[in-house]
């Protein structure tokens, strides 16, 4: 969804070509009260703002299905390493050990391609 409302058609297709190339996890849409419960908590905590809660979404999503490396391309409320460190510190404080590592799809991008 995040990628679909690219208004740069170029920009859109070559990262899309991008996720194609490598493996992306579909998640199920199961779960979805703790996963809920989750995002409300980084908006209780400050770590998103509520204007944001599909930000927070994201993240929850990551975190309760234990992704090692979600991609974004948001790095003021996602993919950056301050945010990284306050998304730990709730996922800890809500009993969760698995914390993402947030990152860009050009991070994972091969040069090469």
């Amino acid at each position: 969804r995040e990628l679909s409302a690219d208004p740069d058609t170029t920009r859109r297709e070559r990262h899309l070509k991008t996720l194609a190339d490598h493996r992306v996890a579909i998640l199920p849409a199961t779960r979805d009260g703790e996963i809920a419960g989750l995002a409300d908590a980084y908006i209780r905590h400050g770590v998103v703002p509520i204007r944001k809660r599909d930000d927070a979404l994201h993240v929850a999503y990551a975190t309760v299905f234990e992704m090692d490396v979600p991609l974004s391309w948001n790095f003021k409320h996602l993919a950056n390493l301050r945010r990284e460190s306050r998304f730990a510190t709730v996922n800890s404080g809500e009993g969760y050990l698995h914390s993402p590592r947030i990152v860009s799809p050009m991070e994972v991008a091969d040069e090469n391609d």
